[in-house]
């Protein structure tokens, strides 16, 4: 039977040593977050490969199907995996408590004794599936944009939110036909999207990544931005780099482009934009050009087909120029 004492979900913390410090208890036996980290991502990606071959646990898209989807993530991991904040699982052979308050950084999340709740008004805009089954892809971008941005506030579980969330969402919409690719989203695109979202229930910011992770021209533009960071020897995963919006006024610095896909560095981020939005004529130094974006990036959708409809040859990469030295 288990020990009915209170438990802990971490291990006891060595003084001094933060690597020792606030480790979650797993199924490894590791007691550092160096070691813990590596481990966990590996067995967690295996398991998120599997939910996208359609191998995951089925559901209809409630919480409890939500609990599922972290319990098949985080099985080889965690003992708790799939139970959420306000529930006592038996960690180590004791019962740990609930867990109330919750914060990362200057963020905090939904109390745990409302979590139920919260879940349940979270999941209101995708529970009617006629709606989802007829809607288009910028619909549903911003329904399930809406639901990310409320997940991320509820934050149910004790850790691997965002794991969960974003396999959930990929999951609804290859349901209902929408393909949708986290992978061209930074953690810092995330990270920034969640913390906008959470001080304002009304920003576009968790719509835009849903925009970015679902319309293929969208994420074209986006590994064109990625490639132009590695070939400055960036790691473009650590950047912040989104698409342009129509109307949005940009001022920056271009770092590369080729006859499609530009790259802007701003103060603030990297956007990559239709090059077609750009004056034809552009500087050669690191100048500064402002401009207002126009394209719906259905240009290069466009053009894609053309070049399969007519067979040509397959050519050459066109060389992208680079300028810019790197701000974001």
């Amino acid at each position: 039977m288990a020990d009915e004492s209170k438990g802990s979900y971490t291990y006891p913390d060595t003084p001094g040593d933060p690597d020792r410090t606030g480790v979650l208890r797993n199924k490894f036996g590791l007691t550092r977050h160096s070691e813990l980290g590596p481990a966990d991502y590996a067995m967690t990606h295996i398991r998120q490969s599997e939910i996208a071959e359609g191998r995951g646990p089925s559901g209809n898209f409630d919480k409890e199907h939500l609990k599922a989807i972290h319990g098949y993530i985080f099985q080889d991991v965690y003992e708790w995996a799939g139970h959420t904040r306000n529930e006592s699982p038996i960690v180590d052979g004791q019962r740990v408590e609930p867990i109330g308050s919750l914060s990362k950084g200057s963020t905090s999340f939904l109390h745990g004794s409302r979590i139920d709740f919260g879940l349940d008004e979270a999941l209101k805009p995708i529970r009617d599936p006629n709606v989802l089954r007829t809607g288009t892809p910028e619909q549903f971008a911003e329904r399930a944009g809406q639901v990310l941005a409320e997940l991320n506030y509820v934050h149910p579980f004790r850790e691997g939110n965002g794991r969960a969330q974003e396999a959930f969402i990929a999951e609804l919409g290859r349901h209902y036909g929408h393909e949708v690719d986290f992978t061209v989203i930074s953690k810092p695109r995330m990270i920034e999207a969640s913390i906008e979202t959470t001080n304002d229930p009304s920003s576009p910011a968790m719509k835009h990544v849903l925009e970015d992770s679902i319309n293929p021209n969208r994420r074209e533009a986006l590994r064109a931005a990625f490639a132009d960071l590695e070939r400055c020897g960036e790691k473009p995963f650590e950047h912040n780099i989104r698409t342009a919006r129509q109307g949005e006024e940009i001022t920056g610095q271009i770092l590369g482009h080729d006859d499609r896909v530009a790259s802007i560095v701003t103060d603030e981020r990297i956007i990559a934009v239709d090059r077609a939005d750009l004056p034809e004529r552009l500087p050669n130094d690191n100048t500064e050009v402002s401009f207002t974006a126009r394209s719906d990036f259905s240009r290069l959708g466009r053009e894609q087909q053309a070049t399969e409809a007519h067979i040509r040859p397959q050519q050459a990469e066109p060389q992208r120029d680079r300028s810019a030295g790197l701000k974001a």
